[in-house]
């Protein structure tokens, strides 16, 4: 009994954090809308750049993060994301199994908060710096909430029409991209996002590095 109310408890705060990170990321999006009125168009646009740049980075090391230390059973992080990063490794197409509040629950979480935190700061901004700033964290906040979304169409065989909009015009992660991840030895294309920063990461052998970085270090 206590376990299914826990699951079910669970799954309405997670469809809370979806709600609200929809509700607060366009409550946000008006203050920008006011940016480019008020003249800031060029800081917000390489904001927004930046802001999808840094946010695939962001997903690309903790993915890497997950692959490479610990397992399942680590402690919060354990069940909360390795688990589910090394059972895509297994069977690939498990992902897609997972519906909208399992998908991007989890993520929306987080967004909500720094979202709730712009939907108060952004009103009183008054400067191009300001602007920039707010759609920087914006912009990151917006596209890591629903990137576990993005890399879910990535394994579908038959991906919606929006996700094949997105892919086609470099948005959003495309299958063919992200399909060297799965090949031995896994040490590519960590990034899950637009997979923007992959090519120049895989290029350089960044993952690697680090890799060899922290374990020297350790």
């Amino acid at each position: 009994m206590l376990p299914q109310l826990f699951q079910r408890l669970r799954r309405m705060v997670l469809a809370g954090s979806i709600v609200l990170t929809i509700l607060l990321g366009a409550w946000v999006g008006l203050s920008i809308a006011r940016f480019l009125t008020e003249g800031w168009w060029l800081a917000v646009m390489i904001a927004l750049l930046l802001g999808m740049a840094a946010i695939d980075f962001l997903t690309g090391v903790l993915h890497w993060a997950c692959d490479r230390f610990g397992d399942p059973a680590t402690p919060i992080v354990g069940p909360l994301l390795i688990r589910a990063f090394r059972e895509h490794h297994v069977d690939p197409g498990k992902m897609v199994e997972h519906d909208s509040i399992e998908t991007n629950g989890e993520p929306c979480l987080l967004t909500a908060l720094a979202l709730a935190m712009l939907a108060v700061f952004a009103p009183t901004v008054q400067s191009s710096l300001g602007a920039a700033a707010v759609t920087f964290v914006w912009t990151m906040a917006v596209v890591g909430a629903w990137a576990n979304q993005v890399h879910k169409w990535a394994h579908m065989s038959s991906a919606p029409q929006v996700a094949c909009v997105l892919q086609g015009l470099g948005l959003a992660l495309r299958p063919d991209e992200h399909a060297c991840h799965h090949r031995a030895p896994h040490d590519s294309g960590y990034c899950i996002s637009t997979g923007w920063m992959n090519p120049l990461l895989d290029r350089l052998a960044f993952w690697s590095w680090l890799e060899c970085l922290l374990r020297r270090g350790a």
